[in-house]
């Protein structure tokens, strides 16, 4: 049997995924366009209103957007549509994951294009209070270090989204693998466990990211993003090991489902 490449599960994983980040921008745009119109009609309306909109309600989107692309990577790995692809399990899972780590990123950059349309709206304003600003405290940092910054934020996110969905992954196959030798009254113990585990480590990592996140945005110390090499390390071992572990359930125990 030929087995199915990277580049092909790579596409029929992005499908779905694709598919629901677009219908979120939508209907992030629809409330983009409801705030905005409250605004105006409460006679409130000014240049910084569409950026306010965007930035109140991409956390939300942020939100809603992970929990959408995990549950489609969590349907490829028990639904027979998927499962039923002549393909390696460890070509499989990293196909599934890198397409969940694009799609994520693509929604990433929806967003930075939504802001930079609010800020091009309200440029005006930003500007002259940047100037009134930097003329009572001189800002000591260069276009250099914001581009750092930048990009050192976005690999924090994009780490800690990969743990997540591992993780998520992780707890996921063990259940459906756990489940498929125990009594009833046995599955409902080792679920809230695992669902426990799952919470205080969601809650671990997201303390973690926002002391990390709140340093860099409020100090701008560029040379203290050094401190964040070690733990991003250690975030993505975890996460591989997890994956090991993850396509060891896919090849020995865990089962697929009808659609």
């Amino acid at each position: 049997m030929t087995m199915t490449n990277f580049g092909k599960l790579f596409k029929v994983f992005n499908r779905s995924k694709f598919s629901a980040v677009n219908q979120l921008m939508l209907i992030e745009l629809a409330a983009i366009a409801v705030s905005l119109i409250w605004t105006l009609v409460s006679g409130h309306m000014s240049q910084m209103n569409f950026l306010g909109a965007v930035s109140g309600w991409s956390g939300l989107v942020y939100i809603v957007g992970f929990v959408l692309i995990a549950r489609q990577a969590e349907m490829a790995f028990t639904r027979d549509t998927y499962r039923l692809i002549p393909a390696k399990n460890v070509t499989f899972y990293v196909a599934n994951l890198v397409s969940s780590l694009v799609m994520f990123l693509y929604l990433i950059l929806l967003q930075v294009g939504l802001h930079l349309i609010g800020l091009a709206v309200a440029w005006r304003k930003i500007r002259s209070e940047l100037g009134g600003l930097t003329m009572s405290h001189p800002l000591d940092i260069s276009a250099g270090d914001i581009t750092q910054i930048g990009l050192t934020v976005t690999l924090l996110v994009l780490t800690v989204f990969v743990l997540a969905l591992t993780t998520v992954t992780l707890i996921h196959l063990t259940i459906s693998a756990t489940n498929n030798f125990l009594p009833v009254a046995g599955k409902r113990v080792v679920d809230a466990i695992l669902y426990i585990v799952v919470i205080l480590l969601v809650m671990r990592v997201g303390v973690f990211l926002f002391a990390q996140l709140n340093q860099v945005m409020t100090t701008l110390n560029v040379q203290g993003l050094t401190n964040m090499v070690i733990p991003l390390i250690g975030m993505l071992v975890v996460a591989a090991l997890e994956s090991l572990i993850s396509v060891f359930l896919m090849k020995r125990w865990v089962e697929t489902v009808a659609n």
